[in-house]
């Protein structure tokens, strides 16, 4: 057990159980999202790094896309288009979000002004497999960032509690769509890992054959790209 652990145990001491630190701590990260601190930093896309969490201001149709609480794990470049790949806290539930990342940040990591997780796409698949939440894995377009803030590393404790008022946090939903998920994971699994994310924005004709488990999940990035990302 690490120290993140340890700091959401004292804090369901102090601030009560998960439910309600989500419902708190939503709306002080909200009104901290309307300006710009130390910990909680409106920064430039330019400056978005691997491995650090983020809360994006999204355009999509999707509510749980369009407010974003995300982790990078790394960032492509092709052509005039960057795509950064994101772990999205709310497709994961609140118990199983600190479970994920307590290995990785140490007790004299909160105090770090400098400190990031070291990340690479296939460890951190893997390791979100092992919780079965590979699938919280999701592609932004830069172009359809609105805004970002930097989340300090001395606030991630209430962070991974948190998200937005319009993307309802809904654990029977996860639990639904998981459940789905469980079942073609392996299929869906060998499909991503050996996807180019490239043929994901190629929008010069049909999906690819190749991808059949991941056929909807393509799509629905084509048509928000198509909608608000000038493909």
């Amino acid at each position: 057990m690490g120290h993140l652990i340890e700091l959401v145990k004292l804090n369901t001491l102090v601030f009560g159980d998960l439910p309600t630190q989500y419902k708190t701590n939503t709306l002080e990260f909200l009104d901290r999202y309307k300006k710009t601190d130390e910990q909680v930093k409106a920064i430039r896309l330019q400056e978005i790094k691997a491995g650090m969490f983020y809360f994006l201001h999204y355009l999509d149709d999707s509510n749980w896309m369009r407010y974003s609480p995300v982790f990078v794990i790394d960032f492509k470049k092709f052509g005039n288009l960057i795509v950064l790949n994101c772990i999205n806290l709310n497709f994961i539930p609140l118990q199983v979000r600190p479970l994920i990342f307590d290995p990785y940040i140490k007790e004299k990591d909160f105090e770090n002004k400098n400190f990031f997780v070291k990340t690479k796409y296939e460890i951190v698949y893997k390791e979100l497999k092992k919780f079965g939440f590979q699938w919280s894995i999701m592609e932004y377009n830069v172009a359809q960032v609105q805004k970002v803030h930097r989340i300090s590393f001395d606030v991630v404790a209430k962070f991974l509690f948190s998200g937005h008022p319009k993307a309802k946090y809904d654990p029977a939903k996860l639990i639904q769509i998981w459940k789905k998920k469980f079942i073609e994971q392996d299929k869906r699994d060998q499909e991503m890992m050996q996807a180019n994310i490239q043929d994901f924005y190629d929008m010069s004709g049909e999906i690819s054959e190749k991808y059949d488990m991941l056929k909807n999940h393509v799509q629905r990035i084509q048509r928000s790209a198509k909608k608000y990302g000038g493909r």
